[in-house]
């Protein structure tokens, strides 16, 4: 079987029902950066049910038979996973560089004539946004040979955020250099609300009921119950509002980085059951009661209240994610811990709606 020449650059997309963005970005973006000797879009179907596999096969083969676009399926996963979706969708690029290349964004007229000029001209380095726009974020392009060296995204990291600074982190912590790209025209996206960020999420989609306590002008305590009788229990540091107060609040023992909102220590993990009309959470050797149905329960000593607004709701959520995230990648990064030791980007695709041939990425 004869194997293609790689290409100079991959946009590596990831879908989980995000049709209705695709169709405002794909085809431009293809249209912009049209060098289909240079440029491949590979798309990661990650198991969507919004019709995106019938429209690309209506709207999209000419893209596919040129090769600048290839489309890939999987059908394994059960809610969206981004380090996990992302290692499969870069390894099944078939370039030098790789270029993350979320749903919503437009990459604007000329990005990869850009960027494969800029890695010609310089060694050792890594290109992302230059943080002016939210939405592009986790736009970054970095060679293959160095995101496949660091072993790609850190899959241990799960739900919203943190796992494109992580990223970052290791590039550079591997001897990398982070540069930027400042065009305005590549920082355009489409405009979305932040539930729909994490619609596809466990997190959000496993929820049951969610409370949260006020323990002071800077920390808050989060409790999590899940679908699945599992729960999560932590406390939110808000650092922006602790550096704003007196020397003598800020705890001795908080190292964390400034201007963001992190965890005090890592989460407490448990299981609960609903009995009698009660809520027990079981965690270790310990048990907590609380009625069921109430607005206000007590949990470690402290009042709790559940959580009904659905925006606060989300805006907790995506805290939570990042604040989880940030804790666990900034603990493995201060004790060297390797990432994904056991593989990454692991799973089943199938290429362009050849459905007779299983791809295995093991």
């Amino acid at each position: 079987m004869e194997v293609a020449k790689p290409k100079k650059i991959a946009f590596c997309i990831t879908c989980m029902n995000r049709l209705h963005h695709l169709q405002q970005t794909l085809e431009k973006n293809i249209r912009d950066n049209y060098l289909p000797e240079d440029v491949e879009f590979v798309l990661l179907d990650y198991n969507s049910k919004d019709g995106l596999d019938e429209w690309i096969r209506q709207n999209m083969q000419t893209h596919i038979d040129t090769g600048i676009l290839v489309y890939y399926k999987t059908l394994e996963p059960e809610y969206y996973f981004r380090s996990h979706s992302r290692n499969m969708a870069f390894r099944l690029a078939n370039a030098g560089i790789l270029c993350n290349l979320d749903a919503d964004n437009f990459l604007g007229e000329g990005f990869a004539s850009f960027t494969i000029n800029e890695f010609a001209a310089h060694e050792s380095v890594f290109y992302t946004s230059d943080e002016s726009s939210h939405d592009t974020f986790g736009r970054i392009c970095v060679k293959q040979n160095d995101f496949l060296l660091i072993k790609g995204y850190n899959e241990s990291l799960q739900g919203y955020g943190y796992e494109d600074v992580d990223l970052f982190d290791r590039l550079i912590k591997n001897g990398l250099e982070r540069k930027f790209f400042h065009n305005p025209e590549f920082y355009r996206s489409v405009i979305h609300s932040k539930a729909e960020r994490i619609s596809n999420e466990y997190m959000i989609k496993n929820m049951e009921q969610m409370y949260i306590t006020y323990i002071n002008p800077y920390s808050s305590g989060i409790l999590l119950l899940y679908r699945d009788y599992t729960f999560h229990h932590c406390i939110l540091i808000d650092t922006p509002h602790l550096y704003r107060l007196p020397r003598f609040l800020i705890p001795d023992n908080y190292t964390e980085e400034r201007n963001e909102v992190t965890l005090q220590e890592d989460y407490l993990k448990g299981r609960w059951q609903d009995k009698d009309n009660e809520i027990i959470l079981h965690q270790n050797r310990n048990t907590e009661a609380f009625p069921k149905n109430e607005s206000r329960i007590y949990y470690q000593n402290c009042p709790y209240y559940r959580i009904l607004d659905k925006e606060l709701e989300t805006e907790l959520i995506i805290l939570l994610n990042v604040a989880m995230n940030r804790y666990s990648a900034q603990k493995q990064l201060r004790e060297n811990q390797a990432v994904n030791t056991d593989g990454f980007g692991k799973g089943c695709v199938f290429k362009n709606f050849d459905w007779n041939t299983k791809i295995v990425l093991s």
